[in-house]
């Protein structure tokens, strides 16, 4: 996953940035989507020195231009970012208290050349 991060560094011609490779790595290990705050907290614990939101945002940015990651949003418009995989990315939004989370079913093939599907559907805690 780093070696795509580096093409992509390369590529674009920009300093390399460790905490560019924090986030990045915060984002390969996670299995759910990640908010800023979120992406704070995990970088705060594995990262000594403090990295600023604008930062944060400014590698976000980075990161969705060289299609690493991308950007879904809830009613709300509160910004979650997930790691792009070769499969199709299925998320399901809670219409009340808009949590997202990744889930896995079963798709048919006229849905298989989406980025991604998001569903709205109440979780099992506003259930």
């Amino acid at each position: 996953m780093i070696d795509k991060l580096q093409q992509c560094i390369e590529k674009k011609r920009v300093n390399n940035s460790h905490s560019r490779e924090i986030i990045y790595k915060i984002l390969c290990e996670s299995t759910e989507c990640l908010s800023v705050a979120e992406i704070l907290d995990l970088a705060a614990d594995e990262y000594p020195k403090k990295i600023s939101l604008n930062t944060v945002y400014r590698h976000l940015r980075f990161l969705i231009e060289c299609e690493l990651i991308f950007m879904i949003q809830d009613d709300l418009k509160k910004a979650y970012y997930c790691l792009y995989r070769d499969e199709v990315d299925i998320f399901e939004i809670c219409p009340k208290c808009n949590k997202v989370k990744k889930i896995e079913i079963n798709i048919c093939d006229a849905m298989k050349t989406s980025e991604f599907i998001t569903l709205h559907k109440k979780c099992q805690k506003c259930k």
